[in-house]
């Protein structure tokens, strides 16, 4: 609840870009806390790497119907 109220209050005061930036943190730290192994920890590390405008500009190109 209390995660909830603070990325709302995180959204409404700042906007997307650190809500996913925060999101990406916790994301990367389930990667590192998993007991996988080093190959699948990297993947995971991987798919949540991209940077907010990486992310934001891949959006763009594919909502205008442009290869990502």
């Amino acid at each position: 609840m209390k995660l909830a109220l603070a990325l709302l209050a995180a959204l409404s005061l700042s906007g997307c870009a650190i809500v996913y930036d925060y999101a990406q943190e916790v994301a990367q730290a389930q990667c590192a806390s998993s007991n996988s192994n080093p190959q699948d920890r990297r993947a995971c590390e991987k798919r949540n790497a991209p940077a907010y405008d990486d992310y934001e500009a891949r959006r763009k190109r594919l909502k205008e119907g442009q290869p990502g």
